[in-house]
């Protein structure tokens, strides 16, 4: 397993960092650039162990790189449980692992794991005495804390404020800027909240594409065109990095909560469109929580979007989204395996090159001590392995899970699928069974980027019909969703 390093994040990279930067690691100064999240310039540096988990004290690292996980989480200027996969380095700052005796990377209470193969139920320890009970469950609370108070000073309260939206669109990937736009473009006036701080969703994967032919779109380059398109319109309103927290029945048609350090707002919108995406899924196996181990997009988001690279080979396992991501790393230059079942002339081209490509099998264990260094992989079934990789990196996707929540605050239904969980239930016009709210995207079922944007382009025209009879719109309509069959 080769030794951290930075690679070649290629032309069209959204994602801007300064210049370099010194700040403090549990005392030690380290390297970073400005802008960069946290959890990059740590891996960089050859930082593998950010923390402990709560109750059997195994090693975690980042894993997602978007802000759903926990792994990441470490004590920043005195402030604990920072997701330093979202926080920005800066120059001068102090940053500590938060959970670990006498050190996360070295944690003696690591042999709880050991002990405890099977099971832990701490609830029925010491239950013979109550005072032993009461003495036992005050260390088995102060072990399993995720770090001490906060010595920075509490933060500013924010302030609030009320608006009306004619419509508001939660989430600012593929889907809910095209249906900002198909909205502005019939005159309406839109506010886009969006959680993340650089707007773009699956457009700023590195590994997507609009389109599987030869003319395929890259996701970077389609996002510096909406990005255009957006500046150019004055009906649409873009608050990113603003995660809308909850939408309840306001007056007119619902009310929307969205806050970030700065702000809370409260807006009383006639119309929600919910674009909200999707959670990158990590198979079950064995030790699949080790440092090392990435979602598909998680990866993508630290090799690609800010080109670091903490070892290598990297194995990538899943389907097209899998392909797509090893292609790239590949073209830069990155020992990289393959783990698919799928026939795609791209496969064949990797092949030539030398890449290792395993069809037929799924993985069974990951093995590693603080970071995975190989993997057993056997048949659908088996849990004998039958083949061993070499492995510094892994990314391993499912089917991704829709972000359904939202919509279901807001009175939506939804529906349970197998493969991927809940989702929510829209028409071909992303028309809910809520009257006043439409949805987009990955979280109403979009399979890929390109239905995800029609999807989009359509509740947005739908949802300004909904606000006006237009005979012109609803025949461009109708046509549109007669054309995709």
């Amino acid at each position: 397993m080769t030794r951290a390093r930075r690679i070649d994040r290629g032309p069209g990279c959204p994602f801007e960092r300064g210049a370099q930067v010194e700040f403090r690691f549990e005392g030690r100064t380290v390297q970073g650039y400005e802008g960069e999240p946290l959890a990059a310039a740590l891996l960089a540096n050859g930082v593998q162990v950010f923390g402990r988990s709560i109750k059997y004290h195994r090693p975690r690292g980042p894993s997602c790189m978007l802000g759903h996980c926990s792994g990441c989480l470490l004590r920043v200027d005195g402030v604990p449980n920072v997701r330093s996969c979202e926080h920005a380095c800066r120059s001068g700052i102090a940053v500590e692992r938060q959970r670990g005796w006498p050190s996360a990377r070295t944690d003696l209470f690591r042999t709880v794991d050991w002990v405890y193969g099977r099971r832990l139920d701490h609830h029925e320890m010491f239950t013979a005495s109550a005072a032993i009970n009461r003495l036992a469950m005050r260390f088995v609370r102060r072990m399993s804390g995720f770090g001490d108070p906060p010595s920075a000073d509490p933060p500013a309260a924010a302030r609030l404020e009320r608006f009306e939206a004619e419509v508001v669109v939660i989430g600012a990937g593929a889907a809910g800027m095209h249906a900002a736009l198909a909205l502005a473009g019939e005159h309406r006036k839109v506010t886009v909240f969006e959680a993340d701080p650089r707007p773009g969703g699956r457009l700023l994967d590195g590994a997507c594409r609009i389109g599987r032919d030869g003319g395929a779109e890259r996701g970077w380059a389609h996002l510096a065109g909406i990005e255009e398109q957006l500046r150019d319109c004055e009906g649409v309103e873009l608050r990113p990095g603003t995660p809308v927290l909850a939408v309840y029945q306001g007056e007119r048609g619902h009310e929307v909560l969205a806050s970030n350090r700065g702000e809370t707002c409260v807006v009383d919108a006639a119309r929600i469109v919910v674009a909200t995406g999707a959670h990158g899924q990590i198979p079950l196996f064995e030790n699949d929580d080790l440092p090392g181990i990435f979602s598909l997009r998680g990866l993508d988001r630290l090799l690609l979007g800010w080109g670091v690279l903490p070892a290598q080979p990297v194995l990538v396992a899943g389907g097209a989204p899998a392909v797509d991501l090893a292609v790239e790393l590949v073209e830069r230059g990155v020992e990289t395996g393959l783990l698919t079942d799928l026939e795609d002339a791209r496969i064949a081209e990797l092949e030539k090159r030398q890449v290792t490509v395993v069809r037929g099998q799924r993985i069974i264990r990951a093995l590693g001590a603080k970071w995975i260094d190989r993997v057993e992989l056997g048949p659908e079934g088996s849990q004998t392995p039958e083949l061993v990789l070499d492995c510094g990196l892994l990314a391993a996707g499912l089917a991704d899970a829709p972000a359904y929540e939202l919509a279901h605050h807001a009175g939506c239904r939804v529906e349970f699928h197998s493969e991927s969980g809940y989702r929510v239930v829209g028409d071909e016009r992303g028309r809910s069974s809520n009257a006043h709210v439409f949805t987009a995207g990955h979280c109403a079922g979009a399979p890929d980027v390109e239905r995800a944007i029609e999807s989009g382009t359509r509740a947005g025209m739908a949802c300004a019909l909904s606000l006006g009879e237009d005979p012109d719109l609803a025949r461009r309509l109708d046509a549109r969703c007669a054309a995709d069959g």
